[in-house]
């Protein structure tokens, strides 16, 4: 997924309201205008991974290792 296909199905969350506005963000829930936000501020070639109510940016998550 690219980040406007993100950006899109985010608004279309924001469209329907209710317990659709949040969203888990690498594992942190976040309000969907948060994500909107944080959507928005990734490169146009950052690997994005999303499937329902979640979304992963894999070069954000962090190694406590």
């Amino acid at each position: 997924m690219d980040r406007e296909q993100l950006i899109q199905r985010l608004r279309a969350r924001v469209r329907r309201g209710g317990p659709a506005e949040q969203v888990w963000w690498n594992g942190e829930l976040v309000h969907v205008s948060e994500a909107l936000i944080r959507a928005a501020d990734l490169s146009d070639h950052e690997t994005i991974r999303a499937r329902g109510d979640d979304v992963v940016i894999p070069s954000m998550l962090r190694d406590d290792e």
